[in-house]
C-alpha cells in the first residue's frame, strides 16, 4: 500500500483519537482505575504485505538474540554501527555496515540465567543481556536478567574510542536493584525493554505479576541514578507483561509507548498503550491482533512497527507495520504484516533505509541448537519506504 493512502500512526494518535496532554493533565498522577482491553475498540483485522518486501539472513546460529539498536550519530550515506545482544551467549556484538555478516563481540561475560518453564509448556531460554539503549553516542545502557530475582542491574558500559572488548565487570556504572519490598513482593529482574527520552530511561521489568511494573531511572548530565518501579501497569490495563517500550519521536506526540504481552495463550490480547512519560499517565489504550509484542520501533517516517513472538505457535511469528483504521465508525489499530520470523524479539533502522530484525527462531531448550537469526528487510519498490 502506498504511503500516500495509509495515515501514519502517529498522525492519527494526534488527530485522529487524542490530543496532547495538557499542561495540568501531565500534572495529575496515573489514575488507578483499570484503562482495560475492553473500553478499547476492537481492532482492525490484520492484513499482510509481505509480498512488497525482500528478507535477506545476514546471521544464523545466534543464542536467543533479544535486542538490536543503531549507534546514533551515523549520517544517511556514511557507515554506521549495530548493536545486538546475544543474550544466551552472555554478550553484545558489534556489527558495522560494511560487512555485517561479521559481528565483533564489544562486550563479554555477562551473567546468564534461564527463563520459562518446560512443566508449564512454556519455551526455555537462556538469558543474560536483554534491552540495549545508547544514552550518549559512547554510552551503552544493557538490561540485565542473569542474575537471580531481585538483582538484575541495568548497567552502563563506557565503549572505548578504539573500539576495543570490554568484560562485564569493566561497566562504568549500573543502577537498580530493585529488591523484594513493599512495591514489589518479588522483586524485579527481567530488564527487556529499554527506551530513553531527554531526561529518563524507562524499562519494562519482570516479577511482581499483581502490578506489572515499568521502571523509570532519571537522566542527568548523561548519567542514569534512581532505578524505581513508576507505572503499575496491571491495576492500570488488568493485564501483566509490559515488555517492548520505545518513544514517540514527535514532540507534540511525545509518549511512552509500551506494548503489553500479557500469557502464553494463544489469543490476539497484545495491547499498545501510550503513556505520559512525566506522569505514568494513560494517554491511549489499543488493542492491536497480535499475539504477543516483543518489540516496537518508530521508522524514519514516525511509522510505528512491532514484532509478534507468538510464544504459542513460532511459525506465526511476524514483523507488521500499525496502522490507522475505523471499525464500526471508531478510530483503532490494524496490524499489517510486512515478514514472518519465527519469534521475532527486536527491530530498529538504519541510515540506508533497511529495518534490522533479530529472531530467536524454533529453539526452545536451553541446552540445544542455536537458531537465532538476524534478518535485513528492505521495501521491494523504491516508492514504498519505512
Amino acid at each position: 500500500m502506498n504511503s500516500v493512502f495509509r495515515l501514519s500512526f502517529s498522525l492519527f494518535l494526534s488527530i485522529a483519537c487524542i490530543a496532547p496532554l495538557s499542561a495540568a493533565e501531565a500534572d495529575k498522577p496515573a489514575e488507578p482505575k483499570p484503562t482495560s482491553a475492553a473500553a478499547c475498540p476492537p481492532y482492525a483485522e490484520p492484513t499482510d504485505e509481505s509480498d512488497q518486501y525482500n528478507v535477506e539472513t545476514l546471521l544464523t546460529g545466534l543464542d536467543n538474540p533479544c535486542a538490536i539498536v543503531l549507534r546514533p550519530g551515523a549520517a544517511t550515506g556514511s557507515a554506521y554501527e549495530l548493536y545486538l545482544s546475544e543474550s544466551g551467549a552472555g554478550q553484545i556484538l558489534r556489527l558495522k555496515s560494511d560487512d555485517l555478516k561479521a559481528p565483533t563481540p564489544i562486550v563479554t561475560g555477562f551473567p546468564v540465567d534461564s527463563y520459562g518453564d518446560a512443566k508449564k509448556d512454556e519455551p526455555e531460554y537462556r538469558i543474560g543481556p536483554l534491552g540495549l539503549a545508547f544514552l550518549t553516542p559512547t554510552k551503552l545502557a544493557v538490561g540485565g536478567a542473569g542474575l537471580p530475582q531481585g538483582e538484575d542491574l541495568v548497567v552502563v558500559f563506557s565503549l572505548p574510542a578504539d573500539g576495543s572488548p570490554l568484560k562485564y565487570d569493566q561497566q562504568e556504572y549500573a543502577v537498580g536493584p530493585i529488591p523484594k519490598g513493599p512495591q514489589s513482593t518479588s522483586g524485579e529482574g527481567n530488564f527487556y525493554g529499554l527506551a530513553k527520552t531527554d531526561d529518563a530511561l524507562f524499562v519494562t521489568s519482570n516479577g511482581d505479576d499483581d502490578q506489572a511494573w515499568i521502571l523509570k531511572a532519571d537522566l542527568k548530565a548523561n548519567k542514569l541514578a534512581d532505578l524505581q518501579p513508576f507505572i503499575a501497569t496491571k491495576p492500570l490495563l488488568g493485564t501483566t507483561g509490559p515488555t517492548a517500550a520505545t518513544v514517540n519521536p514527535k514532540e507534540q506526540s511525545h509518549y511512552l509507548v509500551v506494548s503489553q504481552m500479557s500469557d502464553f495463550k494463544k489469543d490476539r490480547d497484545s495491547l499498545l498503550t501510550f503513556y505520559s512519560p512525566k506522569t505514568g499517565k494513560v494517554a491511549l489504550n489499543q488493542r492491536t491482533g497480535l499475539y504477543d509484542i516483543a518489540a516496537l520501533a518508530y521508522s524514519p517516517t514516525d511509522q510505528l512497527y512491532a514484532a509478534d513472538v507468538v510464544r504459542a505457535d513460532a511459525k506465526l511469528g511476524g514483523v507488521y507495520r500499525l496502522d490507522a483504521a475505523e471499525v464500526d465508525g471508531r478510530q483503532t489499530t490494524r496490524a499489517v504484516k510486512i515478514a514472518a520470523a519465527e519469534r521475532p524479539t527486536a527491530l530498529t533502522f538504519a541510515p540506508d533505509g533497511a529495518m534490522y530484525v533479530t529472531a530467536i527462531g524454533p529453539r526452545q531448550a536451553p541446552d540445544g541448537e542455536a537458531t537465532g537469526v538476524l534478518l535485513k528487510i528492505t521495501p521491494k519498490n523504491d516508492p514504498v519506504k519505512f
